[in-house]
């Protein structure tokens, strides 16, 4: 039989280092090209696969791990990096225009990443699971776009769009826009109503081998 922690351990690692790997070069890309630094960790495709990162190296040190920060932390990577994944490439893949290692970057962080994290979670045991205390995750995705609107209107980034620059990451959030407010709000509504369902779904997914062992124990 297979070391099942092993392999485990061992996804999680290969998780951990292309996050590492993606992170680490688009930071020293951005700065090679003069980009913000404080715009590019305002990104939620960057902060989603930093959190992806933080809970895949502590799965690969620990596949047994518990308790309520780690829980909140692995929903946060999860629910995010889903999030980032589905909306990039039905949203915002026609969007952008980019060259040389720029494209690798972006394909492990808007795609092979959130595909092997959502894999790791659903298909290596033992699974994670994600206690009541889970739903702390929201803090975070609440905070990062209470944080990205405020920071729009009392300050003056500049984010690269192709067609020329905004003050929000995603043009969906830019209510100077066509949007409005109206429309920002009716996105924003839309995707956390996603990214709820999500958290449920993998809440759900993550109780089934506990349930199953103690009705086994029960029998």
């Amino acid at each position: 039989m297979p070391n099942h922690n092993g392999v485990v351990r061992g996804w999680h690692a290969v998780v951990a280092v292309l996050v590492t790997y993606a992170i680490v070069g688009q930071v020293v890309q951005n700065i090679h090209v003069g980009r913000s630094l404080a715009n590019t960790f305002s990104f939620f495709t960057i902060q989603s696969n930093i959190l992806v990162g933080v809970g895949a190296l502590l799965v690969a040190l620990d596949p047994l791990r518990r308790g309520p920060f780690f829980e909140a932390l692995r929903l946060a990577g999860l629910v995010g990096i889903t999030v980032t994944g589905v909306v990039f490439n039905l949203l915002l893949a026609g969007t952008v225009d980019l060259h040389g290692i720029d494209v690798v970057y972006n394909a492990l962080l808007h795609q092979v990443i959130p595909v092997l994290a959502v894999l790791g979670f659903l298909l290596a045991r033992p699974r994670t699971w994600l206690g009541p205390r889970s739903w702390w995750f929201l803090a975070w995705a609440i905070a990062w776009l209470i944080y990205t609107l405020v920071r729009a209107e009392v300050s003056n980034p500049r984010f690269e769009r192709p067609h020329g620059t905004s003050r929000v990451p995603y043009d969906f959030l830019d209510r100077r826009g066509d949007l409005g407010w109206l429309g920002v709000s009716a996105y924003v509504v839309v995707i956390l109503g996603v990214a709820l369902l999500l958290a449920w779904g993998f809440i759900a997914i993550s109780r089934r081998p506990e349930l199953s062992r103690r009705r086994a124990s029960r029998a």
